[in-house]
């Protein structure tokens, strides 16, 4: 399998790094909330505001670091990024033995590692292509993404061991380690990139943006990427709104059962991850991403058909499912762009569309919010699985139902 890869030591070493790096994520986006809350007698809003600053930043600045990333090497970003992270999260141990922490340095060490998260994650799509090669792109962002979706049960089990032992501010560390290993893997590298060559004069940071998203717009195999995603990542943020409204309220299920039905989510996310290259082998990437998007909306339309004494069983097959179809999704709709978008224009195509997605699951989260609300969470169920029904729409209208192996002429400019 590493034959495929281009540079298949380096890419191993990115690839370990990166899983420890998302076990000491998945761990400190428990840890931190809870010496929030236990620690500094912090509320749900202060919860709340850690989270908001956790994704804003994806937002705000999406399109910023995207021009960064096309600017000057990737692999030193990234390296710049795991140092600050690193500095940032061993900074709330440290300050909690001292006895100096308060909240508001917790939200500023949130905001600056969210911020640098935003500079890694475009610099690491962007850089993926480089390491793998055209012909192992499938192959690396199906190793990476079925690594994040082991991490969101280890990690989650590796934080309840540490915070039970260590405590919350200590098991903090862990993540700040994470970020240390990380960066030696990234150190450890031999590949050096090819950096663009400084234009003769200097060129607008917000003009450069505004190519990222004309790429995305011209190119219809981009385009019609960009509008399934983020029509499906609203109706899946609300779905997500109600479906814990729907589990204790309708269901009258415990949050045992709740744990064991996520669980089965996570389930799904590796399976997904491990068999979406055979998927598409088998029936070719253009009528595998429609498939997957039907997936995920019909799983969520189990819930509302479902009467109360199935609500479980409900909740088991709507995550396992949603989660196998969104792992998919996700791996093949990476993996186009990385190999569609010419490499000078990867940044900024990738730090574009991490603005939009983040953008329509924050849309979509307050939506499903107010349809809840107003008409409760079988209702809202209905319209998010319709929703994300639609986003396949896009797809067969377009000129991604007739590829076959996810390649493709890169976008001429």
């Amino acid at each position: 399998m590493d034959s495929l890869f281009a540079h298949p030591r380096d890419f191993r070493k990115l690839w370990i790094g990166q899983t420890i790096s998302a076990f000491g994520d998945k761990a400190s986006r428990i840890a931190l909330p809870t010496v929030a809350l236990l620690g500094l007698g912090g509320t749900a809003w202060d919860v709340g505001v850690l989270a908001a600053l956790r994704f804003l930043p994806f937002v705000l600045i999406g399109s910023v670091a995207g021009v960064w990333a096309d600017r000057v090497s990737r692999r030193k970003t990234m390296i710049w990024a795991d140092a600050g992270r690193l500095l940032a999260m061993g900074y709330v141990p440290l300050a909690y033995a001292l006895g100096v922490l308060t909240l508001g340095g917790l939200f500023v060490v949130a905001a600056v590692v969210g911020v640098l998260t935003v500079f890694f994650e475009v610099a690491a799509q962007s850089y993926i292509p480089a390491l793998a090669g055209a012909d192992g792109i499938l192959a690396a962002n199906e190793r990476l993404q079925t690594s994040r979706a082991v991490a969101e049960v280890g990690g989650a089990a590796a934080a309840g061991g540490l915070m039970q032992v260590l405590g919350s501010a200590l098991a903090v560390l862990a993540d700040a380690l994470s970020f240390l290993a990380s960066l030696v893997s990234l150190l450890l590298m031999r590949h050096r990139e090819n950096v663009a060559p400084k234009p003769d004069e200097p060129r607008s940071a917000f003009r450069e943006a505004r190519e990222g998203l004309a790429v995305l717009m011209a190119d219809a195999r981009l385009r019609t990427l960009m509008f399934a995603t983020t029509t499906v990542n609203v109706g899946v943020a609300s779905a997500a709104a109600v479906v814990l409204v729907f589990a204790y309220d309708y269901g009258k299920l415990s949050p045992g059962a709740v744990g064991l039905a996520f669980a089965a989510g996570t389930v799904g996310l590796i399976l997904g991850a491990v068999s979406a290259g055979a998927i598409a082998r088998r029936l070719t990437v253009g009528r595998t991403l429609t498939l997957a998007i039907l997936l995920i909306g019909l799983s969520y339309l189990l819930l509302p058909v479902a009467g109360p004494g199935a609500a479980l069983i409900a909740l088991v097959a709507c995550q396992f499912f949603a989660g196998f179809a969104d792992s998919v999704f996700n791996i093949h709709t990476l993996s186009l762009v990385q190999r569609i978008t010419p490499p000078r224009l990867l940044g900024r195509v990738n730090g574009t569309a991490l603005s939009v997605v983040w953008g329509s699951g924050t849309l979509g989260g307050l939506t499903g919010g107010l349809i809840g609300t107003g008409f409760g969470a079988r209702p809202g169920l209905v319209v998010a699985a319709a929703v994300i029904c639609c986003g396949a729409v896009f797809v067969v209208a377009s000129p991604l139902r007739m590829i076959r192996d996810g390649a493709g002429e890169p976008v001429s400019r």
